[in-house]
């Protein structure tokens, strides 16, 4: 039977891209409510918009914060390769 498993550790939809994405799309939908609530003056439509807004700009950050973190790891991962490299170049020579 095949491995079902996608080919890394990370699901797709908790990508850091993804993440980005999702939270700017509730971030505007949320402005867009609080928009619409104001101009009716359904106070309960546009609270509903502000937490939208607070909750997408939260997961727009956590997809920032995964970013950084994979772009540290990256650095990191590189400059041990390059330590070995530089290790295994040294052994060569002597």
């Amino acid at each position: 039977m095949a491995n079902m498993n996608p080919p890394n550790d990370r699901d797709v939809t908790s990508s850091p891209a993804a993440d980005k994405a999702k939270g700017r799309t509730k971030e505007v939908v949320g402005k867009v409510k609080s928009k619409v609530g104001e101009w009716t003056g359904d106070r309960d439509l546009q609270a509903e918009g502000y937490a939208d807004r607070a909750e997408g700009k939260g997961e727009r950050i956590k997809g920032e914060v995964k970013e950084k973190i994979d772009d540290a790891k990256n650095a990191v991962k590189a400059g041990v390769d390059a330590v070995k490299e530089k290790i295994h170049e040294t052994r060569r020579n002597h």
